[in-house]
């Protein structure tokens, strides 16, 4: 029998091992789990081993110096544009220095390694993120549930997603929810970060307007990466205001931290299915068109499946999902990162391998973001969301057909209400469906 296929219902309860679990719903849990390594175990392997050895024999003619530079622009958007966006969620549920330091070395490594897999089994620049929508999510809905709730959220979209990997049943999912009011949902979340942008600059008017000044600056300039140097004067001026507490920083291997996951109904609907829904709808469709737009055929079942498992393994250490990567996929499809789109592969393998090292190093890179003013932060925040902000409200309102469910599912979603204790963005989706089905029949 395959090993994956008998795995018995156990638990960890305060380091000891249990022989049964206490709920029913601890019981579907393992039974799922258990189910769905089965499946994967026994699955016809996708590719041969030949062809991942020769993806990596093939490295070095990959990694060009356009290669390097590429993947080290990929880590520096991605780190920039939405790690920063892991503090405001961790501060508003009061997590510790160490969950905070494992949730970034679960999200970074778990990146890392779904990337570097993915790219050298399919020798395509696969590359793979954390949701920055799940964590503009987890900003406004993390503190309204226990610690142990999201995990088992976390675990249960990243088995649905591995699932739909081996259904093949993702664009009919998809289809469900119309792409406006999805976006229109992202945008509802977001826009608390928008508008924090402003009041940060009443509370630290020199820090900010300097951080904001050479953002724009740098823009118009047409520097690639705005972000960074925004980040480095955000630095500079925390530091000569005397803002800058260093003291806690230490340069350190992170050890994660584990939580045993709760499965509830309102953490399973409230938090589970917007999360699955925005990994789905924002991030995991837009970069398998980057891809396609690129020439390639991208490998969705297999990596649906490979970032589903790695979510779903690492959800205890606070790995709230990992997607295929939008914004960051462009620069590693581009011809700029590789003129042979077959040696492609190897900047998404340098992203990978640089993702796991800064993620060994979570909880060092999170101090220095914790020695941040807040003020500073909410900037940071604000201008890195700044473009998706804008791209999610013009997509959201470009068809006039969806433009009534759009805003509706914007208003509901940005209003903060919630209802039997399950957040807005649930809400926000279900106004956004009704509406859109309702007027299209009118129509």
């Amino acid at each position: 029998m395959n090993p994956a296929c008998d795995i018995p219902a156990t638990r960890w309860v305060g380091g000891r091992r249990n022989a049964m679990p206490e709920s029913l719903s601890q019981v579907i849990a393992t039974i799922v789990a258990s189910r769905l390594l089965c499946v994967c175990a026994s699955m016809p392997r996708m590719v041969t081993r030949s062809r991942v050895i020769r993806s990596i024999t093939g490295l070095p003619g990959a990694l060009i110096p356009s290669a390097w530079v590429a993947g080290l622009l990929i880590v520096i958007v991605g780190f920039t544009g939405s790690l920063v966006l892991v503090l405001p969620a961790a501060q508003s549920a009061g997590l510790t220095p160490a969950q905070l330091g494992s949730w970034a070395w679960a999200i970074c490594v778990g990146s890392g390694v779904a990337t570097l897999l993915l790219s050298l089994v399919y020798k395509q620049p696969v590359l793979t993120a954390w949701s920055t929508p799940g964590l503009a999510l987890l900003g406004t809905a993390l503190a309204q549930y226990r610690l142990s709730e999201a995990v088992g959220a976390y675990i249960a979209v990243g088995a649905v997603v591995a699932l739909l990997g081996i259904s093949g049943l993702f664009e009919r999912v998809v289809r469900v929810i119309p792409q406006p009011v999805a976006l229109a949902v992202l945008a509802g979340l977001l826009l608390k970060y928008g508008l924090a942008l402003f009041t940060s600059l009443a509370e630290n008017p020199l820090a900010v307007a300097a951080i904001i000044a050479t953002y724009l600056l740098l823009r118009r300039l047409g520097m690639r990466v705005p972000m960074a140097g925004a980040l480095l004067v955000g630095f500079g001026a925390a530091w000569a205001l005397g803002l800058l507490d260093l003291s806690g920083v230490r340069l350190e291997l992170t050890t994660p931290v584990f939580v045993w996951p709760e499965f509830t109904p309102r953490a399973l609907v409230g938090l589970g299915l917007p999360l699955l829904v925005l990994a789905l709808a924002s991030q995991d469709l837009p970069g398998f068109a980057v891809m396609r737009a690129a020439g390639y055929t991208p490998p969705v079942k297999g990596s649906l499946i490979v970032t589903g498992l790695i979510s779903v393994l690492l959800a205890p250490a606070l790995n709230h999902g990992q997607t295929l990567a939008a914004i960051t996929a462009a620069i590693g499809n581009s011809p700029e990162a590789h003129p042979d789109p077959q040696q492609r592969y190897g900047a998404a393998v340098v992203a990978g391998a640089l993702k796991i090292i800064l993620g060994l190093f979570g909880a060092t890179v999170m101090g220095l973001l914790v020695a941040l003013p807040s003020a500073v932060v909410a900037a940071l925040a604000g201008l890195a969301l700044s473009g998706t902000i804008l791209s999610c409200l013009t997509n959201s309102f470009a068809e006039p057909k969806h433009r009534d469910s759009a805003l509706w599912a914007l208003l509901v979603t940005a209003s903060g209400v919630q209802f039997f204790g399950i957040g807005s963005a649930f809400w926000g989706f279900v106004a956004g469906v009704l509406v859109n089905r309702l007027l299209e029949r009118e129509r």
